[in-house]
């Protein structure tokens, strides 16, 4: 996924590449942002209580 940091547009693809070049043909000054979808970081995204006891 690819997304335009002003805009908040993204595509959706399996190449980054191919994602990103839909996204800069519909915003040529695209702030790109690639993520990776089912990435383990955003199951860690935030923080994390202690236990106590």
């Amino acid at each position: 996924m690819v997304i335009d940091l002003e805009t908040g547009d993204f595509e959706v693809d399996v190449s980054e590449i191919a994602a990103g070049d839909r996204l800069e043909a519909t915003h040529p000054d695209a702030q790109i942002w690639i993520v990776r979808i089912g990435s383990g970081y955003v199951r860690r995204f935030g923080g994390r209580t202690k236990r106590i006891g």
